[in-house]
């Protein structure tokens, strides 16, 4: 008998209807499915994982997949709807650090959006669960590093901060020394951000974080400018590795602000659209497009 390729059979389950895919063939079309995230098709990829989960609530590897395929969608509602898929996967599986730290990570990021004490509070939790069950878990440190750096008191601490970066430091030196960028900014010592910035660029070329990092420590000295466009305009090629990583819509609102600093309005303009096409709730690009009309 002629075998049927596994989209094919993606294909067909799908056709079928819900009931077809919660089946003895669910998990070869919840592999499909992933294929398709895999390869960047997130449409089709969510089509097929809201049809998994509503067959099968309690596959927590659909939900999972499907919070990771509605991070990626640009609309204001896309985040929340996220997190609720993420938490899903995190409540089915609560031993799986992978889950929590995803589900962590995308409610502290909804927590910056929206001001929310509450998701900020069970992102934290979450990310610091997550890294108990695998202290290894270097975008889960990555994230609360930014968390207790940036979060107000009480929330914030800068001696947690120093600890997780240090953690990093221990299993991955060339990445905490990214992170330490932000540090440097923060003090001002933009020649240590510069320097930082070339030290990580140096080994990893395509880094997402280093880059955007270069790019911010240009804008916010005033130094460099020409090079920073070129380190945004870099970023916005690649995807961002982390949940804690800055969003293609925050690049792009960064990338206007250091196009409005070297006097190119128009360029400017364009990027604060192409920011908020893909996050409407943007509100930093959508007031300088507004100050620029």
């Amino acid at each position: 008998m002629r075998r049927v390729p596994r989209f094919a059979a993606l294909l067909i389950l799908l056709a079928a209807g819900p009931l077809a895919a919660a089946g003895p063939t669910g998990s070869a079309a919840l592999d499909a499915a992933i294929e398709l995230f895999e390869g960047k098709r997130y449409p089709d990829a969510r089509a097929a994982l809201e049809r998994l989960v509503a067959a099968e609530p309690g596959n927590a590897r659909a939900c999972y997949y499907l919070g990771r395929t509605l991070e990626l969608r640009a609309d204001p509602g896309a985040l929340p709807e996220a997190v609720k898929w993420l938490q899903q996967a995190a409540q089915l599986e609560p031993q799986n650090s992978t889950y929590l730290g995803r589900y962590g990570g995308a409610s502290l990021l909804l927590a910056e959006r929206t001001n929310s004490l509450f998701a900020a509070r069970r992102g934290r939790d979450a990310t610091e669960q997550a890294i108990r069950l695998n202290p290894a878990d270097l975008d889960a440190r990555e994230g609360l590093f930014q968390f207790y750096l940036r979060a107000p008191w009480p929330l914030g601490s800068s001696a947690k901060a120093a600890d997780h970066l240090e953690a990093i430091r221990q299993r991955d030196p060339t990445r905490a020394g990214v992170i330490a960028i932000l540090s440097r900014r923060q003090a001002r010592d933009y020649a240590g951000a510069f320097r930082l910035c070339e030290q990580a660029l140096a080994g990893r070329p395509d880094d997402y974080n280093a880059l955007y990092q270069l790019g911010c420590t240009a804008l916010e000295s005033g130094e460099q400018l020409v090079r920073g466009v070129a380190a945004f305009e870099q970023c916005l090629t690649l995807e961002p590795p982390t949940p804690a990583s800055p969003s293609p819509s925050v690049v792009w609102q960064r990338l206007g602000a250091i196009h409005e600093k070297r006097g190119h309005p128009d360029a400017a303009r364009a990027a604060y659209a192409a920011a908020l096409r893909l996050d409407p709730s943007n509100r930093e690009a959508a007031a300088a497009r507004a100050i620029l009309k």
